[in-house]
């Protein structure tokens, strides 16, 4: 009896160092990052031609960092997972730059978000790279917003460590190389320490009219309960509406982890988080572009079955007034690559 309360106080010891240590760990390696600070750019090897056409084709997809195709659960959602097999984050990454590879010739702009670059998660894995490769004639730019030495959970299964981000690839010359923006939010500390660092990254393009384009690629917050989103929203709408008052086109796109303005949720689920985009976000003159008939999201607790699992959509665009909707369309996938599928948009500018 006293050696089993010996290796019980043993193994609790060593389980409150290990957490502590990691604590300790995660603190003096900790990303910070700057409010405002320059994307990382990949440049092609030719020159990028100037923004000289009215109607814009966008792509909009969260890859999940190649790591949650229909396959897979997910143990922060309620499943089991951590990571994917080595094989199956293999076929996710492939069935990406495949999909990347089809929109090429039709695309001017891809948001892309949850992209790794160096993770355990996706095998250290430079997908960003490889994205670039794949597109040739775009450039591509890179905005970090996670980056942490070393995630202790699961105890048995540690995530390990993680670098991902959120990238833009377009085929015009910028006005300006890309800045990202860090949002004022972040959970609770220890906690904060292992998630993700959540940003936007603003591109500028220069018009034949003297204005530009101003394009915003966004990830916000999710497994917040809408407290930490209400706090970026807020900070997002000064960038917004600015650029708008200037003459400028704005269209934004991105993982919103919100529902929008008229979207109706396929069917009730108490357990999960609808949050919708604050009425007061913008002007009723702004466009909400998204598919209400596409899921855009799926549930992560179990592998996808579909009409069984959870859908809804998170994915989608905001437009200004100055710009005119032509489509917007879901494609797709059976959330074959990813928990997210891509959103087509066709946009022209009224010049």
């Amino acid at each position: 009896m006293i050696l089993l309360i010996k290796i019980i106080v043993g193994a609790g010891l060593l389980f409150g160092l290990y957490v502590i240590g990691a604590i300790l760990y995660a603190q003096f390696t900790d990303y910070k990052p700057a409010p405002e600070e320059q994307a990382i750019v990949l440049q092609p090897k030719i020159e990028l031609p100037t923004l000289n056409k009215d109607t814009l084709i966008f792509y909009d997809w969260n890859v999940g960092y190649c790591g949650l195709g229909k396959e897979s659960d997910f143990f922060y959602d309620g499943g089991k997972m951590v990571r994917p097999t080595e094989a199956l984050s293999e076929k996710n990454l492939n069935g990406f730059i495949q999909t990347l590879e089809q929109w090429k010739s039709d695309a001017d702009f891809i948001y892309i978000q949850e992209i790794d670059r160096d993770s355990k998660r996706s095998y250290h894995i430079d997908q960003f790279q490889k994205a670039v490769d794949a597109l040739g004639n775009f450039e591509g730019a890179f905005g970090k917003n996670y980056d942490v030495k070393y995630i202790p959970i699961p105890f048995l299964e540690p995530m390990g460590k993680t670098l991902g981000g959120i990238a833009t690839f377009y085929k015009y010359k910028s006005a300006e190389t890309p800045i990202k923006y860090a949002f004022p939010s972040n959970f609770s500390w220890p906690k904060g320490l292992f998630f993700l660092d959540r940003c936007f990254v603003k591109h500028r393009f220069n018009l034949s009219n003297g204005k530009q384009l101003v394009i915003i690629n966004t990830h916000n917050s999710a497994y917040d309960g809408g407290k930490l989103k209400k706090q970026e929203m807020a900070y997002f709408k000064k960038f917004i509406v600015e650029e708008y008052a200037k003459g400028n086109y704005v269209i934004v796109g991105g993982d919103w982890n919100q529902i929008p303005p008229g979207y109706k949720p396929l069917k009730e689920k108490s357990d999960y988080e609808e949050i919708p985009v604050p009425k007061d976000f913008v002007d009723n003159n702004w466009t909400y572009a998204f598919d209400g008939n596409t899921p855009s999201n799926r549930k992560v607790d179990k592998a996808y079955v579909a009409r069984e699992t959870y859908t809804t959509v998170i994915d989608f665009y905001l437009l200004s007034p100055n710009i005119k909707l032509i489509e917007v369309k879901g494609l797709p996938n059976g959330f074959e690559y990813s928990d997210h599928q891509p959103v087509r948009m066709v946009c022209k500018l009224e010049m």
